[in-house]
């Protein structure tokens, strides 16, 4: 894995595990993971590599009565992805701890911050993502807070750093997150809402730069954020819509918003048609625009093999720049 100056977080992690692997009884280790080779074609060309294969080991301590504690650890193999963009999907390593019936869990480590669609719908083996490399900078972040469900309702706290996996906080602000989102059923139709708030020090690149988020941050600064999303799974179909709005600097700063709309619809249990449109504008800055469709196909009609394909175009507006570009992303996806 990759260092720095996190590693007390990611040995905790293991210390949790090497404890529940140890132990003689009530605890339960499994090991999963993946490989996610990509073919891509853009106007500079085509690649084929290998995206990633990981693995992920989670132990649960329990007694007879009670779960005790879950401890995360995810590794990766390979991962051509530099630094930075790598830590937007790899590095999760956190321990988790209920504290009893009907109350909250505590989170400690590094985990995907509870912000928006982020919460509940796990980006990490998707070639179409949500908005929160532009939005938030970043995915996963070192800290610690509580998470649970009340009578429907879901909510979570998290403090972090907001410095991304694997790094020491660098400033003397912490990134707090929450969120609450319940659950409702309409009709054949199950429906989560969820409203998200954030404040803190977070990395920043104006628009322009936003190209070259995979070599790391420029700086970091402060950023208030709000997001209402939705999740409705209505028979076949499944969409995720997501806004966000906020300011940079100071509650008085540049104003910024963004939106995600996601559809996908099986029609048989072997081929799913998905499509997706996002924009992240910054006032006086400029805006960034995605619209992607595709397939995914499970060629043996189980969910730990999938094959994916995408088409999509982006459109950048600024004051320097006006492009639109198009890529096609083929992904096969092997989990075991």
């Amino acid at each position: 894995m990759r260092g720095g100056d996190g590693k007390p977080v990611v040995w905790a992690v293991v210390m949790a595990l090497a404890i529940a692997g140890s132990a003689s009884a009530g605890t339960k280790v499994d090991l999963n993971g993946g490989l996610y080779p990509q073919f891509m074609a853009d106007s500079s060309g085509t690649s084929f590599f290998l995206m990633a294969a990981e693995a992920d080991v989670t132990a649960r301590i329990s007694t007879k009565t009670r779960d005790l504690a879950t401890a995360v650890l995810q590794l990766w193999a390979s991962a051509p992805m530099p630094d930075w963009t790598m830590g937007f999907h790899f590095g999760e390593a956190y321990v988790m701890v209920p504290l009893g019936l009907r109350l909250p869990s505590i989170r400690f480590g590094q985990a995907v911050i509870p912000f928006g669609l982020l919460a509940d719908y796990d980006t990490h083996a998707q070639i179409v993502q949500t908005q929160y490399a532009r939005t938030l900078g970043l995915r996963l972040d070192p800290g610690v807070g509580i998470q649970g469900d009340l009578r429907k309702t879901a909510y979570a706290l998290w403090v972090s750093n907001g410095t991304g996996p694997y790094l020491m906080d660098n400033n003397r602000n912490k990134v707090v997150t929450a969120r609450i989102a319940p659950k409702f059923v309409l009709g054949n139709a199950e429906m989560t809402w969820g409203v998200s708030g954030l404040a803190g020090v977070l990395p920043y690149w104006p628009v322009d730069s936003m190209r070259f988020q995979m070599w790391g941050a420029w700086h970091y600064q402060m950023k208030y954020r709000a997001a209402l999303d939705n999740t409705t799974d209505w028979g076949p179909a499944t969409f995720r819509l997501e806004g966000v709005m906020g300011r940079d600097s100071t509650l008085s700063g540049p104003r910024v918003y963004g939106y995600y709309a996601e559809v996908r619809y099986a029609f048989v249990n072997w081929l799913e048609a998905l499509a997706k449109y996002d924009g992240y504008h910054v006032v006086n800055q400029g805006s960034l625009r995605n619209l992607s469709g595709g397939l995914t196909v499970y060629p043996f009609k189980t969910q730990a093999i999938d094959i994916q394909l995408v088409y999509g175009e982006d459109w950048t507006k600024t004051a320097i720049r006006n492009e639109r570009s198009w890529n096609v992303t083929s992904q096969l996806s092997v989990r075991f």
